[in-house]
């Protein structure tokens, strides 16, 4: 066999190598493309004894600021129990509002200080207004721009009497809010909310927007 022969030989055999390796390459940079990310999963990180208080894994800083504020109040033998239903309201806006960390819209915030008998009400109503529009994040993908509440304010705080399912509290706070986004998406910037007591605990029993 002539060495020009052998030479051609291994000339195609290198081609056929390196497209052989081309297309391989191509498969799996296909095959990757096509393998969806894993779904992100909320995990209960934080709790609260005696109250039953959670905290997630998906919560802002600052919401984890105002959770550990309240884990500590509650700690105590004698708290302030005005101080008690500023920070419930101050967690139930924070994360009622901050849609951005939500997967999907029937991940309504701030449901566990409602009051319980509202609750599944109050979660329908949310699906159908302000979570309506909210996009799915299964997979970390969204594109959506979602406020981010950077803080909440307590202007006003009283209390007085709240009727409620032909029953009467007669020392229910009414407390109103200033409410702080990242960025300005036209939210609501004042709320006012009514708590009442369900045992030793105080849950949201109605809310307005200013």
């Amino acid at each position: 066999m002539s060495k020009r022969k052998v030479k051609k030989g291994k000339i195609l055999l290198l081609l056929f190598i390196i497209v052989a390796l081309v297309c391989l390459g191509l498969f799996f940079m296909k095959k990757k493309k096509n393998v969806k990310p894993a779904a992100i999963q909320v995990e209960v990180i934080d709790t609260i004894d005696n109250f039953d208080y959670q905290l997630n894994d998906n919560e802002t800083e600052y919401y984890n600021s105002l959770f550990n504020s309240l884990k500590d109040l509650l700690s105590q033998d004698d708290y302030d129990e005005e101080e008690y239903a500023s920070i419930i309201g101050k967690l139930f806006l924070t994360d009622f509002y901050d849609l951005d960390n939500k997967v999907m819209k029937s991940d309504v915030g701030g449901t566990q200080f409602v009051y319980a008998d509202y609750r599944n009400d109050f979660e329908k109503g949310a699906i159908d207004t302000v979570y309506k529009s909210v996009e799915s994040n299964v997979y970390g993908d969204r594109k959506q721009v979602l406020p981010v509440v950077k803080s909440v304010e307590v202007s006003d705080i009283y209390s007085d009497s709240f009727e409620y399912n032909y029953d009467i509290d007669y020392d229910a706070y009414y407390i109103t809010f200033d409410i702080t986004y990242e960025k300005d998406l036209e939210y609501p910037n004042s709320v006012t909310l009514v708590l009442i007591h369900n045992d030793d605990k105080l849950e949201i029993a109605k809310m307005e927007t200013n």
